[in-house]
């Protein structure tokens, strides 16, 4: 299997990745970064580029699967930004890998609370829900994450962002039922046995993926 990643350098995504590198099931991941990733390995090839609108020059015909880990918090940045970043980012790389291979699987990561019904007042909500319902309306290979708090874990090492400050109260939230956070690890192994087998469902909450079990 051909594993295309976007997040790489992030919390998440480095940890899809990291579990990737060492599945032997996985031939090659390509992760589609801004920056180095900043580490070697033979089944890795980095593909840095400035605009995660334009694929044009990247063959993703032999791509299996995409695990869309490439996100920001709504906080950093103005609305404009996130819509773009959040939506149109996700979306041209979708069609862009359907377009090459349309029995390729796209596993996006969105978010607890996202709300395709666009109702709730959050731009978080909104935007996340937004790109899971035009997401969902290109292609039946579509598979959606909504994870809680993503707690980090001694495999994944520290959260870096400001979520970083919320990690004790992520270990009570954890103690307190199965749909308020998730270990990093535990949701990379989600996300990369979806990416590589599918499932029986398109969405996956918070506790379907603390109660996943891999194929």
């Amino acid at each position: 299997m051909k594993l295309l990643l976007t997040g790489a350098t992030g919390f998440l995504g480095h940890e899809v990745l990291r579990q990737a590198l060492d599945d032997d099931g996985i031939e090659r991941v390509t992760a589609l970064t801004r920056r180095p990733v900043g580490m070697a390995h033979a089944k890795l090839q980095e593909v840095v580029i400035t605009d995660f609108l334009d694929y044009s020059t990247l063959d993703l015909r032999d791509c299996d699967a995409c695990i869309w880990s490439l996100g920001v918090s709504q906080f950093q940045i103005t609305e404009e930004q996130y819509v773009r970043i959040t939506l149109d980012y996700t979306m041209a790389a979708a069609r862009a890998l359907f377009a090459a291979n349309p029995h390729a699987r796209f596993c996006f990561v969105s978010g607890r609370s996202a709300d395709p019904q666009e109702k709730k007042g959050a731009l978080y909500a909104r935007i996340k829900g937004r790109t899971e319902r035009q997401l969902e309306a290109w292609s039946e290979s579509v598979f959606v994450f909504r994870p809680g708090y993503i707690r980090p874990t001694a495999r994944s090492g520290p959260r870096k962002d400001l979520a970083r400050l919320f990690a004790p109260i992520g270990t009570v939230m954890s103690m307190m039922g199965k749909d308020l956070s998730v270990d990093c690890d535990k949701l990379a192994s989600c996300l990369l046995d979806v990416a590589k087998h599918g499932a029986d469902r398109h969405l996956l909450v918070n506790s379907d993926i603390r109660d996943w079990k891999a194929a």
